[in-house]
């Protein structure tokens, strides 16, 4: 299963990002069935982005295409790790 990895802090200001990370996608995904991938990937990054998640196109493009043929998402949400630590 692909995971989409959300490297920052956000878990701390949304402490429900797993359930709005869901409705989202969900939502983005219900307002661009009819669209092509690329566009659909462009609606999911923008809705995601009004949440304060930010997803290269190219992540979202791979999460709509993994939608559309059945698979599941999950989004592994971790703490950003200083580059000085061990």
């Amino acid at each position: 299963m692909t995971e989409f990895r959300i490297t920052h802090e956000i878990h701390e200001v949304h402490p429900d990002i797993r359930e709005r990370l869901t409705a989202t996608t969900i939502e983005a995904i219900n307002e661009s069935s009819a669209r092509s991938p690329e566009d659909a990937a462009l609606v999911l990054r923008h809705k995601l982005g009004e949440i304060g998640v930010h997803m290269s196109e190219e992540a979202c493009l791979a999460a709509i295409e993994r939608i559309r043929s059945g698979k599941q998402l999950r989004f592994e949400i971790e703490r950003e790790t200083d580059e000085n630590e061990v």
